[in-house]
């Protein structure tokens, strides 16, 4: 039986100008997501007063949970680091909410003391969140290659830990991001999709956000490998046009 064709969302951090300059309203997101006919919103908490969500309280959470349901739109919390005492918030919080998906990342270079400390942290909670029925998904950030990913995932063996995949974040590791998004996708709950292009700065060379479409990463080829990925109902988009990473040194 052919696999329904997936949703589509958008992650708020496609407006994060809006923070650093505007403000950014959780109900303007909902709002603005309705109009684009998308079906879901990921909805990044790091930052005050929980950055996108613009709200802190039990009631602020339920009532925008409610109106996202009242509209048809799914929730995903995006947070970051595997601290358990701060995941155990982020799932009350996801819960209240009525979020499918908790989205994390490391927040440090990849080594082997960095993913064994990782895999500690989300044993403790993987219970919680799998008796919650929501998906803790590790991103491919700039932080993990695709394979450090499915390395933690598989040292953690909890149904409710899956993989985000991030089409640019394969980028300042030098790898292939069609080949990082095959690696993924047995394990992924949600996405960033994204694209970027190389640009020289004197010495400096940086992967830079661009429009969907106006970069160099194989959009087209990635979405047909995620297509079929067993545990993935929806792309998640993530436009990162203006935002740049300086490439490391080519590895040897």
């Amino acid at each position: 039986k052919e696999k329904p064709m997936l949703d589509q969302g958008l992650d708020s951090f496609s407006y994060y100008m809006h923070w650093r300059h505007a403000g950014q309203k959780i109900d303007a997101l909902l709002d603005h997501v309705g109009r684009l006919g998308l079906t879901a919103l990921q909805i990044n908490i790091n930052g005050p007063r929980l950055r996108a969500l613009s709200g802190t309280t039990t009631e602020h959470f339920n009532r925008v949970g409610a109106r996202a349901r009242g509209m048809g739109i799914a929730l995903e919390v995006a947070s970051g680091g595997t601290e358990p005492s701060k995941l155990n918030l982020v799932m009350e919080l996801a819960r209240q909410l009525g979020a499918e998906v908790v989205r994390i990342t490391v927040n440090q270079r990849g080594s082997e003391e960095v993913i064994a400390r990782a895999a500690a942290d989300l044993r403790q909670v993987a219970p919680d969140f799998e008796a919650a029925n929501i998906a803790l998904a590790v991103e491919n950030h700039e932080d993990l290659t695709a394979s450090q990913v499915v390395d933690l995932i598989q040292r953690i063996d909890s149904p409710a830990v899956g993989a985000v995949y991030d089409s640019g974040n394969s980028i300042p590791f030098y790898q292939d991001p069609v080949e990082e998004a095959r690696l993924l996708a047995p394990y992924v709950r949600t996405t960033h999709i994204k694209d970027h292009i190389l640009v020289r700065e004197g010495d400096a060379v940086w992967s830079v956000g661009t429009p969907l479409g106006q970069g160099r990463i194989p959009l087209p080829e990635i979405v047909e490998v995620l297509r079929t990925a067993p545990h993935l109902t929806r792309l998640m988009t993530q436009v990162t046009y203006g935002y740049a990473v300086r490439m490391p040194s080519a590895p040897a």
